[in-house]
Parts: C-alpha cells; sequence; structure tokens
C-alpha cells in the first residue's frame, strides 16, 4: 500500500520547498507532511499573536519584564527532540534516533532508521535540529477528542479527559513516537 501527499499537501510541501526546505530521501509520508503543514501553520498563529500583543510585550520590557510567545505544541515538540537528543548538543544523530526507537538490532533496522532521519532532515544538511525534527512530529494536540474536550462548555469531564490521555499516551512517548514515523516510511516507498 502506498500512501502519498494529497494535493492539499501537495501545495504545502510546494511551498515548503520555496521556503529553502526540502523533502527528505523520496516522497513524504502522508502523517509527516501533515505534521509540517500543521506546524507551519502553529509557528504562523504564534507570529500573529505575537504582532498582535507588541505593544503589550514591548511595555513590559521597558519595566525589565521579559516575555517570550509560544504554544503548547512548540513546549511539546521541544521536549520531546530534548528527550531524544542524548547528549544535548542541540542535534539528532542517527545513533540517538536509534536509541529512541528502541527495538531489535540490525542492519535492515539501521537502514530505516537512516531513511527516517534523512527524511526528517528538512535543510539536508546532515544534521538533524530539535525544531527541524519537531516540525516533522504531529501535534497531538490537533485530536478531534482532544479539540471537543476543550471546546466544551462548562466543566471538563475528568473521566473522559482521563480516558483520553490513556487512549493517546503513545503519543507522548518518544520511542512510539520515532516509531509511527518509522513505519510511515514503509508506506512511502
Amino acid at each position: 500500500m502506498q500512501i502519498t501527499a494529497s494535493p492539499l499537501q501537495s501545495q504545502s510541501l510546494a511551498a515548503s520547498r520555496l521556503a529553502g526546505a526540502r523533502p527528505g530521501a523520496g516522497r513524504l509520508p502522508f502523517d509527516i507532511a501533515q505534521a509540517r503543514a500543521d506546524s507551519a501553520e502553529d509557528k504562523r498563529r504564534v507570529e500573529e499573536n505575537a504582532a498582535l500583543h507588541a505593544g503589550a510585550i514591548a511595555s513590559f520590557a521597558s519595566q525589565g519584564l521579559s516575555m517570550t510567545q509560544g504554544s503548547y505544541t512548540t513546549l511539546y515538540k521541544q521536549e520531546l527532540a530534548k528527550s531524544i537528543d542524548a547528549d544535548g548538543d542541540g542535534i539528532i544523530g542517527v545513533d540517538e534516533l536509534a536509541n529512541g526507537l528502541g527495538g531489535e538490532e540490525g542492519m535492515a533496522r539501521m537502514e530505516r532508521v537512516k531513511q527516517l532521519h534523512a527524511m526528517l532532515d528538512i535543510d539536508g544538511d546532515g544534521r538533524l535540529g530539535l525544531e527541524e525534527f519537531g516540525d516533522s512530529v504531529r501535534d497531538p494536540f490537533r485530536d478531534a477528542d482532544f479539540r471537543h474536550q476543550l471546546e466544551g462548555r462548562g466543566a471538563m469531564d475528568p473521566a473522559a479527559m482521563g480516558a483520553l490521555h490513556r487512549r493517546h499516551a503513545a503519543q507522548y512517548d518518544a520511542a512510539a513516537v520515532l516509531g509511527a514515523m518509522a513505519r510511515s516510511i514503509d508506506t512511502a516507498a
């Protein structure tokens, strides 16, 4: 079975190429292409919000207070990337990616890890930076059930939130995220 990007994702990929990025080795699997499009949208919203509140931020800065803009998604992706970057140098090497993925060692596994590393290396420089990695990670907060709970009126149902968290716990685990990314290589090949 082969899954490729739809015309909408293809437009997104074309836009990323214009911005100096390139897809990794071969075609991008749908989920990675969608994650990159979602990351670009999240960054756009953060920039828009920062511009909207620039006056307030400048006012705080004049009083010696510094503020930064961000999102839960960005924080999640940063923490996930840091958990894989074992030596803390800001670059995820092939060995770090393999260790994060776990599983049986072997040449076939390392070949898949190298292929995944190349696919995630957006700028093609051979170095997988933390932000570059995060841009290809699915946003767990875009889950329909999660959004439904957040957008609901009144008090959140703790039982429903607990069930939602248990059902999607794998999305927050580095090995599970890397495993899903590695499996996506098979669908794009």
